[in-house]
């Protein structure tokens, strides 16, 4: 999408200098990136998140990123007409909060090894482009001393859509993956990509057999509600182990600021299964050293 037909009317001079000087990355190196990003797992299916990425790289590149904004792109990218009012549809938020998270599960997953790193950081729509630091090789040794006895391994299933019209499947899977992200930061977890939980989530089998196909002791699962400008959301963890619920917590807010709501609420949820799951290790050590 070189070269898109957005209805602008000439390079912002103010951000010229992001036109692939970026830590001095050449636009051949940031395009051989982008493609890499985009073939991923991750996005195999995600064609609007494609879509979304690659314009929002190519206008940064030809040095137009600074006049990057929803109703651009709402045109360009969804198809929407002049008549767009950001300020009613959502969608540019949304997805900008989704294509964000998409990134950082990228470059925590299949782009680990990357040497460049593509963001969007937040309160702009222009790509940033970095150099990043050389890791080395993941052997056992690390993974051991990185992940000591007490590591928590997680799961995140789709939240359903119970919403009266079925019409906010977009809102539960930015909070699915925002909660992702959210998890990653706690130290001692590891979570499970969403692009493997997907591939097994279609299939008919039950929680034990997925989680032991994904290596991983829990899932959290859950479902999103919203009628007029309440939005109620419902999560709750089960033991892979047993198939019992150990947890469960209900959220509601009243809001028409999606993108804000779903972060909150998915930061509740990360902050409440990091204690849910911490205070039981902590039980089970002391267990174990009472014998």
């Amino acid at each position: 999408m070189r070269g898109a037909n957005l209805p602008v009317g000439k390079a912002s001079t103010k951000g010229g200098t992001s036109r692939a000087r970026s830590q001095d990355i050449s636009p051949n190196e940031i395009r051989t990136e982008l493609e890499k990003v985009l073939s991923s797992s991750l996005f195999s299916t995600a064609d609007r998140m494609k879509r979304f990425l690659r314009l929002v790289v190519e206008e940064t590149l030809e040095g137009r990123g600074d006049n990057l904004n929803e109703l651009l792109l709402g045109i360009a990218v969804y198809d929407r007409d002049k008549k767009f009012d950001p300020r009613v549809d959502s969608i540019v938020r949304v997805d900008a909060g989704r294509l964000r998270a998409k990134l950082r599960e990228f470059y925590a997953s299949d782009g680990v090894s990357s040497s460049i790193g593509i963001e969007i950081p937040k309160g702009s729509y222009k790509a940033v482009f970095k150099r990043l630091p050389e890791k080395a090789p993941v052997t056992a040794q690390r993974l051991q001393t990185r992940y000591p006895i007490a590591t928590k391994s997680l799961g995140v299933l789709p939240f359903a859509d119970v919403s009266p019209q079925r019409d906010h499947e977009l809102l539960g899977e930015s909070i699915v993956e925002e909660l992702i992200h959210g998890l990653y930061q706690i130290p001692n977890f590891r979570v499970v990509s969403l692009s493997s939980v997907l591939a097994l989530n279609g299939k008919q089998i039950d929680v034990r057999e997925m989680g032991r196909q994904l290596g991983v002791q829990s899932f959290v699962e859950g479902s999103v509600r919203k009628a007029k400008d309440r939005i109620r959301v419902m999560a709750r963890l089960t033991d892979v182990a047993t198939g019992f619920h150990t947890w469960s917590e209900v959220y509601t807010f009243v809001s028409r600021d999606f993108f804000n709501v779903q972060e909150r609420i998915a930061c509740s949820i990360a902050e409440a299964l990091s204690i849910r799951l911490g205070a039981q290790a902590v039980r089970r050590n002391q267990k174990g050293s009472s014998r």
